[in-house]
């Protein structure tokens, strides 16, 4: 049996005859290092908020659950960056019109988060961002809230902020 199968293996690929090379090992390796790479791959959790949480714009005092911008909150004492969007920017927009979305986002993330459950899951290898902020995807009642963001024109899926508020 060993015989067979290093025949199999070594014999046959590292044996060249008239340019014939099998690729049948390769094949079977590559789908063996898929499988491993993709059942090992660590699964998202998601992080259900602790009771009843109401949020609110974020201001100048304790910031424990409140929003700061359209993709930033503040959930239990931690900084959370929304994963899955890139919302205009408030605190130093391009135009005016930035600001303005920016502002309309606010206010929409504040809303959206307080029509009910709120949870929070790991969309990435990344637990942090280049600032610490926590980078998480935010559910309400089951449904992302960057995606209803999207839908409603105040933000867009993360990797398409190149395209800019001012144009």
């Amino acid at each position: 049996m060993v015989r067979l199968v290093r025949s199999f293996f070594f014999g046959r690929w590292l044996r060249v005859q008239g340019g014939d090379v099998s690729l049948i090992p390769l094949l079977i390796l590559l789908a063996v290092a898929l499988a491993i790479s993709y059942f090992g791959r660590e699964k998202a959790k998601v992080t259900p908020l602790p009771g009843p949480i109401s949020f609110a714009e974020c201001g100048n005092g304790l910031r424990m659950n409140c929003v700061v911008d359209g993709d930033t909150i503040w959930a239990t004492g931690e900084k959370i960056r929304l994963a899955d969007i890139d919302a205009p920017e408030v605190f130093s927009p391009e135009c005016d019109w930035e600001r303005v979305l920016g502002e309309r986002a606010t206010h929409r993330l504040t809303e959206l988060l307080n029509e009910g459950e709120v949870a929070l899951q790991t969309s990435s290898s990344r637990d942090r961002d280049k600032y610490g902020r926590l980078l998480r995807v935010a559910t309400v009642n089951g449904r992302s809230v960057g995606d209803r963001l999207v839908d409603e024109g105040l933000a867009h899926r993360w990797g398409q902020h190149q395209r800019g508020w001012c144009s």
